[in-house]
């Protein structure tokens, strides 16, 4: 399952059952839970670096730089994280 957006201050809970069948005689298989892995993108900068000026000169396409809207986003991106519940 993946959740797409999570919006700020919100929780998601996912829950599952697994059966497990046994073929012929053999005895039931301890079943581990796997690890959760999450991977998050935060629109946020934590080194602090901040872009205060932004000029924009593309000669091959003739943009100046009045032609273009400029913004900058800012994008804090997680490392892998795993748990085991």
């Amino acid at each position: 399952m993946q959740i797409k957006r999570l919006a700020g201050g919100k929780e998601v809970q996912i829950s599952a059952e697994v059966d497990i069948l046994t073929v012929g005689v053999q005895a039931p298989k301890r079943w581990d839970r796997p690890p959760v892995s999450v991977n998050f993108e935060v629109p946020f900068a934590p080194s602090g670096f901040k872009v205060r000026y932004l000029k924009v000169f593309e000669s091959k396409l003739n943009y100046s730089d009045h032609d273009v809207i400029k913004w900058v986003r800012y994008m804090g991106r997680s490392g892998l994280y795993e748990t085991r519940c």
